[in-house]
């Protein structure tokens, strides 16, 4: 369809470039954040012996809290980043940047969920599985371990909205704070 002389491109064919950018850009932050919180997180160290693996503090909760607490203070900060940079070159996109943030968001917070779990944790889940004795000390990611699963998981997965929830009030202060920008 060719449009008339004189008249404008549709609004869409310009918003949903930046928004796409937008997206794109939280998804590829997943991974530098997931590496950021792998070295943020507390560890566990485990110790093996001849009578088997040992950890001390093992079924403490505030191991585990610490854990999921530094994964969500982490991507709590990125998605604040990515509203305030969304804000700063996308906000004329409409709509269709806020979309982004969200959907990016939550695709950025996986990524980084499963990315910050991986340093490390195949070689200590095998030598957990395989009850090792006198193997080196490990520090061990506090994640959930599940019997089928090959590495360890974020515990409070709820905790990856943390990400859209940053983005989007980054994004409305921006927009409260002048409105006039917005299109």
């Amino acid at each position: 369809m060719t449009q008339a002389p004189g008249t404008t491109e549709p609004r869409w064919r310009k918003d949903v470039p930046w928004a796409l950018s937008v997206l794109v850009g939280c998804v590829l932050l997943g991974a530098p954040a997931g590496l950021l919180w792998s070295q943020v997180a507390p560890r566990l160290r485990v110790t093996f012996e001849a009578a088997g693996a040992t950890a001390e503090d093992l079924e403490s909760t505030k191991a585990f809290i610490g854990a999921d607490g530094s994964y969500l203070l982490v991507v709590l900060g990125v998605g604040v980043l990515c509203g305030a940079l969304a804000w700063l070159v996308a906000r004329r996109a409409g709509p269709w940047t806020v979309g982004a943030l969200v959907i990016g968001g939550l695709l950025g917070a996986f990524v980084a969920a499963r990315v910050g779990v991986l340093p490390g944790s195949h070689e200590a889940v095998e030598a957990l599985r395989q009850g090792r004795t006198g193997h080196q000390p490990i520090d061990l990611y506090l994640g959930r371990l599940e019997q089928k699963a090959s590495v360890p998981h974020l515990r409070a997965t709820w905790a990856a909205l943390a990400w859209p929830a940053g983005a989007l009030l980054a994004f409305l202060v921006g927009a409260l704070a002048r409105p006039e920008e917005l299109d």
